[in-house]
């Protein structure tokens, strides 16, 4: 047998499958086949060999083969002293040639990484929060005011406005055929909110009450649901009433109506909550904003090799994903021409090296520090992926298990959580605020009296 060590993640296997061990694995095979089936004129248990070979050809043939190749790799691992959990992703398969002696067999074998990462608190950019004050708390409460305020019919005949909530009905069509999900009754719409399809609000402006008007749209491509996605549609919108909010009064009852779980709730504990909330706003922000940088930096300085099959592997599934949003003639074109096909796949290899690279770094981080997640975690992601869809949360769920897809999810969310924890490592926290008050109430003073005085 030839076996080696590539570098640390890849194993190089060269090795014939002999004939004999292939025809003892067919024998077992078939024997193991013949005490579970029945055939007529045969009692269950006693089907000649003869019988299920010839019945069972193929698959008898396909899984010698497999059973043979199993053991060779394993048998290859002994030989390196490697533990059989410490392979990752199945082997590629670069030379498979039948001989007089057997298969001539090539293969790749891919491996669990092994490098160190002690050093990578350095890489972690330092977080510098922003700080909440007064003014941004009131004006936030300003804003919660008026856009909680009660409606009020504008009962003046005139054009519907920019800023004015416009109560309609509307229906939508793709090809003169209405579609699920694009009908409504009684619906407030704050015209210039952004909130519907880009162009929709705009060709509402100038309708008066009553009026009814079709409006043309186009979905956008990457639009939540695949069968609107960058289609030309057609929606009938009826105008029912223009209306403008109220602006509520700010005191202790509008804190109680915006914190409703807080029967004592007052203005100032509203002003508290608020201040926290835009704490987290700011903080999410900033680190939502530092995290492609943390990226590059653990990709630049940590150094190690990556199994092939698992670089493959994830070129196919971006490969895969790439040709859902090209055009069809680019698609057909592809299909065309393998040449072409290839090297569109090959385009993607740096992207999947990074990706295989960043799962590898943060697996081992989030084993550092004792990260995890957990189901719930999962199951709150799906609940919120389906209510921003307005889908039912177990359908989200059902997709996600019966396409394997969850695994992938959970890796999404653990990397979103040691990125976070790193960065979360630097921010600088004060352990007693009233102590670091005090003293920089005289750190202020030992400044002020370190201040050369004026010359008389």
């Amino acid at each position: 047998m030839s076996v080696k060590l590539i570098d640390n993640a890849n194993i190089l296997l060269e090795e014939v499958l002999q004939n004999d061990k292939i025809q003892q694995k067919k024998v077992k095979i078939a024997q193991n086949i013949s005490k579970n089936i029945k055939v007529d004129g045969f009692r269950k248990g006693k089907v000649p060999l003869n019988v299920v070979e010839s019945r069972f050809k193929d698959r008898i043939e396909q899984d010698s083969q497999n059973e043979a190749l199993n053991e060779l790799i394993l048998d290859s691992l002994k030989e390196l002293n490697i533990e059989a959990n410490q392979v990752i992703g199945n082997p590629i398969i670069t030379k498979y040639e039948k001989t007089d002696k057997g298969i001539e067999v090539e293969a790749k074998i891919g491996i669990f990484p092994k490098f160190e990462i002690d050093d990578y608190k350095q890489l972690v950019p330092e977080v510098k929060l922003e700080e909440i004050t007064s003014k941004m708390v009131d004006d936030r409460i300003k804003e919660l005011a008026k856009s909680s305020g009660d409606l009020s019919e504008i009962k003046e005949e005139r054009e519907l406005e920019i800023k004015d909530i416009a109560n309609i009905n509307f229906e939508g069509f793709l090809d003169d055929k209405a579609f699920e999900g694009g009908k409504a009754d009684n619906y407030d719409l704050e015209i210039g909110s952004k909130s519907f399809i880009e162009g929709f609000e705009e060709q509402l402006l100038g309708m008066k009450k009553g009026e009814n008007r079709d409006i043309k749209v186009t979905f956008p491509e990457n639009y939540n649901s695949p069968h609107l996605a960058g289609k030309d549609a057609r929606f009938n919108v009826t105008l029912n009433k223009i209306q403008c909010r109220i602006e509520s009064k700010i005191d202790d009852d509008f804190a109680k109506k915006m914190l409703p779980s807080d029967s004592n709730a007052t203005l100032e504990s509203l002003k508290t909550y608020t201040k926290m909330q835009l704490e987290n706003e700011s903080k999410n922000k900033i680190l939502n904003g530092l995290k492609p940088k943390l990226v590059d930096n653990l990709l630049d300085n940590i150094n190690f090799d990556l199994p092939d099959s698992i670089v493959e592997q994830e070129i196919d599934v971006i490969f895969r994903n790439s040709l859902q949003n090209i055009k069809p003639e680019e698609l057909k074109e592809l299909q065309n021409d393998i040449s072409k096909a290839k090297q569109k796949r090959e385009s993607f290899r740096e992207e999947a090296q990074k990706s295989v690279k960043l799962t590898f770094i943060v697996d081992q981080l989030a084993k550092k520090n004792n990260l995890s997640v957990s189901d719930n975690e999962v199951y709150q992601v799906l609940y919120y992926e389906a209510m921003m869809m307005g889908a039912n949360p177990k359908e989200v769920l059902d997709t996600y298990e019966k396409n394997n897809m969850i695994p992938a999810l959970k890796m999404t969310i653990l990397e979103n959580k040691v990125l976070n924890n790193l960065l979360e490592s630097t921010i600088k926290k004060d352990d007693n605020p009233k102590e670091s008050q005090v003293k920089k109430e005289k750190d202020k003073e030992v400044a002020k009296a370190k201040k050369p005085k004026a010359e008389d």
